[in-house]
This record gives structure tokens, sequence and C-alpha cells, in this order.
């Protein structure tokens, strides 16, 4: 099966994942190789990965209940500046219970990079290592967050290699403060994406009018 074949027929949204955990030890090798192949500025990689394992379960409800909140409070703004009608009356999402049930759950957060010595010696000759500057940590967000796609594609590529389904979230605070007000307090700076991974019981089913754009609308040659 080629790499296209193994995205398109293997990468699907987990409803439900199995009570089967992944060895930690594939986990490990998966996160290593994303780490390993992943390219970036400045060899800076500012942003951390926590990976919330199986003995987390209270954490990962904390994570989930915060999601939610989230999303309600997205539908109470949108109605409050006029864009939409109604809210959902906060009722939960089931597409993110992953979430919540998952042998592992990563959330990936922005951090502040010390140089390496290469850079180190370039810094003396007049180079800005902007990732290093505490003060642009959020202000770096747009190559971060690129940044952090990147992490996440390879680590999908490398635990679907091993049979292990993998689901995303785009949807929750991006305010550390509220993941430490639930208890979560070495959540310190902003999330920016989370990511689920297991085997795979029940999938969200391809509705047949929720599709993407046509590619003609996306790709453009110029």
């Amino acid at each position: 099966m080629n790499y296209f074949d193994v995205l398109e027929n293997k990468r699907k949204h987990v409803f439900k994942y199995t009570d089967r955990i992944p060895d930690k030890e594939i986990i490990e090798d998966c996160l290593y190789k994303a780490w390993k192949t992943t390219p970036s500025k400045n060899q800076a990689m500012p942003y951390k990965v926590y990976v919330w394992g199986p003995d987390h379960k209270e954490e990962k409800a904390k994570i989930h209940k915060l999601v939610h909140r989230r999303h309600h409070e997205v539908e109470l703004q949108a109605v409050k500046d006029g864009k939409q009608k109604s809210t959902q009356q906060g009722i939960e999402n089931p597409y993110y219970e992953h979430v919540k049930y998952n042998p592992y759950l990563f959330t990936i957060h922005m951090r502040n990079s010390k140089p390496n010595k290469f850079y180190q010696s370039q810094i003396k000759k007049g180079h800005w290592f902007d990732q290093g500057d505490p003060t642009r940590i959020s202000l770096n967000i747009d190559i971060t967050a690129v940044e952090v796609g990147l992490f996440a594609q390879n680590l999908t590529s490398y635990l679907i290699e091993k049979d292990i389904d993998v689901s995303y979230n785009g949807c929750f605070s991006g305010n550390y403060i509220d993941y430490q007000k639930a208890g979560l307090t070495n959540i310190t700076t902003r999330p920016l994406f989370m990511l689920t991974c297991g085997y795979g019981k029940t999938y969200r089913r391809r509705f047949e009018n929720d599709i993407k754009p046509e590619a003609e609308e996306i790709i453009k040659w110029v």
C-alpha cells in the first residue's frame, strides 16, 4: 500500500476506541520519529508535546469538559454578534468523546526555545533568535502552528504505519489559565493542537454531503 492509500483509507475520525492499549514502546518510537523528521525554523521546535497516557483519565475528563465549554462559548458569541440565531443549547458533541476516552491524548503547546550552539554563534554575529524571546512566545504563533501541524502529520503517519488510529481536535480554549483553574497546573503555555490515538472500535461515518471543497477550488496554478 502506497503513502496516499495509507492516509486515504486508514486515517479516520474515531468515534470510540477499544479497550486495547497500544504498547508504550510503540508510542515512544512514533514520537521519537516525529521529533526526528519534523523540520523547524532555526532548529528551535518552539512547542512541547504532553502525553496523557492510560493512567490520566481524570485529566482527560477535565480537558474534555473544557473542549465542550469552548464549543458552547463560540456558539454563544456568534449569537451575541448577530452571526447566528441560536445555539445548540450546550448539547455535547459526541465527536469530542475521543478526547476523554482514549489510551493516549497528546496536547501540543507553545514553549520558549533555547538556541543550539550554532545559533548561539550566529546570535553573536547579529542573528535574532526570536523563538528564544519570552516576550514573543505568543507573537510567533503563526510559524509555530505550522510546525505543530507538520509534527502532528508525521506522528499520524508513524502511528498509522503501526495500525494505530488517530483522531484530531481543534476546538479548545487557547488560554492556559483555563486549564490551570481546572487543576491542570503543568499547562503553562497556550495549547495549539490535540490528537488522540488507540485502536478504533467505531468511526465517524462519512455523510454524502459532508465533503471537502473541490481540489480546483483550493489548488491554483499561477
